[in-house]
């Protein structure tokens, strides 16, 4: 599911965050204005205007008091279904993309019920507590994961498992539900087709159970995880943890997850040991447990993940990366010869329909739109400028100089662009360089801040006197007002209605601003990024396999065109 995020406003131009608010020079304007209308009006006249407006402008207010109830205070039946990133019957969808065409479905909720319901086949579970890293690094082992569901042949993946990490300091911090970032049901209606497994929610009545050795006959769990004899269940809805793990210290927000060998804590517990099971080799063993345990508990589930340092994710995905390097070279795209080989078929599969919640989407929409025109032509704009990197080994590859990337912009990257989009961290930009830089480091990340507010005032190329290409940021202005539910959704009751909280009151503004940055780019006419960072090369494939061809690299030698799919990310 992907929940639809209430934003109180779409993103803001940059240099209007403080303007916008402080709109003094239009109210000396108006001020010119009613002097110069008292002057030829009568005094009476002038009053009833004055109570003409009070009523329009009360009126108005109640009209927005109104709207925003509907938003920051508990949903009613009508108005959660709005929240939900679900199709509905009269959006279009056909009601036989549902999971069971014979299924009626009356509206949102129970269609994504519906369509993320677990089928009795083996299921992946991510046993990790979250993914580690930055967003894109995190992406890399969510990638990793879901092949090795593809080359294991495992057709779904346990929706509630998979968890997203929100940094707080050196591999800790929060972590968020899956279907709150992304539009799972978009997923599900195209993952078959894609050739990747489905994302399902849990349901002990079809996920685990006890087979009967003498007759071999499964007998499943009803929803409480109860069977006529009991069983342990493989799978802890409370902590959305694989059973048997130590969810105080995994949940922990200060535990670093890197240092915690998860695999090995596993099947240890009395009752558990049916849970630590390895792929079926083979379609034919779909209903069969493991031979090597003691009891005949039985789990469709099936553990994987990264564990311990930098985690076996990590190592499959830079491997998929190395198989890229064995595949021919040969492409060609307007009579050009591509430069690198395409990516796996997994990942061009992720990145054609993996996309980010309705609620994002919209964010996005509604900053493009309040721009200078209708339909504007933008230009992104990646630099990695950001005080985190100035001194990191990927460095070296790129410019970081902002002075310098903006004169490396004039000509073809800028031909008949209405806007600048620059994705960046404002905060570590703007910031106080650390002390710990070398003087000429700490020097040009001066620079580049006075750079940077300049070209926020007067745009790209502009000044005092000349107005330039107009810039805008999205990230955690946007972010922080994204709503989603304040507790996990009871997919049990199709009638659930969420009480709904900010992404800054759950802390997870920074993961979500990545996202809409990310995303926002996808949508613009041309791109200039960076080699050395995850988010720029990953962006160069989405963009690449969605169809948005004009995208460049950005180095000390200026821009140039990058003719179809990104090198692996890579510093070296």
């Amino acid at each position: 599911m992907t929940i639809q995020i209430m934003t109180r406003q779409g993103l803001e131009p940059a240099g209007s965050h403080e303007s916008a608010l402080n709109n003094d020079h239009l109210n000396d304007n108006n001020r010119g204005a009613a002097t110069r209308t008292g002057s030829t009006s009568r005094p009476m006249s002038s009053y009833w205007k004055r109570q003409l407006a009070c009523s329009i402008i009360g009126t108005l207010c109640l009209i927005q008091l109104v709207i925003s109830a509907m938003y920051i205070t508990p949903t009613s039946d009508a108005n959660y279904s709005r929240l939900m990133d679900l199709p509905t019957l009269q959006s279009g969808v056909k009601q036989a993309d549902a999971l069971n065409a014979n299924i009626d479905v009356p509206n949102s909720m129970e269609y994504f019920i519906n369509i993320t319901t677990p089928r009795p086949r083996p299921t992946l579970v991510h046993f990790d507590p979250k993914f580690l890293g930055g967003y894109r690094n995190q992406h890399m082992r969510f990638v990793a994961f879901v092949n090795f569901a593809v080359q294991n042949s495992i057709p779904q993946i346990l929706l509630p498992s998979i968890r997203w990490g929100v940094a707080q300091g050196k591999h800790t911090g929060r972590d968020v539900s899956f279907e709150y970032l992304f539009d799972v049901v978009h997923w599900n209606e195209h993952a078959e087709r894609e050739g990747l497994p489905r994302l399902v929610r849990y349901d002990a009545s079809v996920l685990e159970g006890r087979r009967r050795k003498s007759s071999g006959i499964i007998e499943t769990m009803d929803n409480n995880n109860k069977t006529r004899t009991t069983s342990i269940a493989c799978f802890n809805t409370s902590s959305n943890l694989y059973s048997g793990l130590d969810a105080t210290l995994l949940r922990n927000p200060n535990t670093n997850i890197r240092r915690v060998n998860i695999w090995d804590q596993i099947g240890k517990l009395d009752g558990h040991s049916h849970c630590r099971r390895s792929p079926p080799s083979s379609a034919g063993q779909e209903q069969q447990a493991s031979d090597d345990v003691d009891d005949d508990a039985f789990t469709y589930l099936i553990a994987h993940g990264g564990s311990k340092g930098v985690g076996r994710l990590w190592a499959d995905y830079n491997k998929m990366q190395r198989q890229r390097g064995k595949a021919s070279q040969t492409g060609t795209i307007n009579n050009r010869t591509t430069i690198h080989p395409e990516h796996m078929p997994v990942e061009k599969a992720i990145n054609t329909i993996l996309r980010p919640s309705e609620a994002i989407r919209n964010a996005i929409k509604s900053a493009i739109q309040s721009s200078t025109t209708s339909r504007p032509k933008f230009l992104a704009l990646h630099p990695r400028i950001e005080h985190d990197m100035m001194q990191h080994r990927c460095s070296r590859f790129m410019e970081q100089n902002l002075t310098k990337i903006f004169d490396h912009l004039r000509g073809e990257c800028c031909h008949n662009i209405d806007l600048l989009f620059l994705a960046v961290n404002i905060e570590l930009v703007m910031g106080e360089p650390s002390s710990t830089f070398k003087s000429d480091v700490r020097e040009l990340a001066l620079e580049n801040a006075i750079v940077l507010n300049r070209t926020r005032t007067y745009g790209l190329f502009g000044s005092e006197s000349t107005a330039g290409i107009p810039m805008f940021e999205s990230g955690s202005r946007t972010a922080e007002n994204i709503l989603f539910p304040e507790e996990p959704m009871d997919y049990s009751n199709p009638d659930t209605t969420p009480r709904l909280a900010s992404s800054k009151s759950l802390g997870i503004t920074d993961l979500v601003a990545s996202i809409v940055n990310f995303f926002t780019i996808v949508e613009a006419e041309r791109f200039v990024g960076v080699k050395g960072s995850s988010f720029s090369t990953d962006l160069f494939a989405v963009r690449y396999y969605n169809g948005k061809r004009s995208n460049y690299i950005l180095s000390p030698e200026g821009v140039k065109e990058l003719v179809g799919p990104p090198p692996p990310h890579s510093c070296d």
